[in-house]
């Protein structure tokens, strides 16, 4: 399962989240929510455009007021499902 690449702007008391992906046999898409309401996908052929095009778009961003959001791993901290259980499965009690 592919993960998308995430890239949020914000400007009080908006947010738009950029999320880039590749697809199945449509080259690479970007999905863009907000701000507000809106909700756009495009698909590009290849690396490079998909890259030319955010570029200009967070220019735009950054030229009206929005900054770009630092991103942190939800899940942070140790990864329990790596540690052996010492007592039994709860749900099969």
């Amino acid at each position: 399962m592919d993960r998308a690449v995430v890239r949020m702007f914000s400007s009080e008391p908006d947010t738009v989240r950029w999320e880039t992906r590749i697809t199945d046999g449509r080259g690479l898409e970007l999905k863009v929510f907000g701000p507000g309401n809106v909700r756009r996908a495009q698909a590009f052929p290849d690396a490079m455009t998909l890259v030319e095009y955010q570029v200009q778009y967070e220019r735009q961003l950054l030229s009206t007021g929005y900054s770009v959001m630092p991103l942190s791993e939800r899940r942070s901290g140790y990864d329990r499902r790596q540690e052996t259980r010492t007592t039994g499965d709860r749900r099969r009690q």
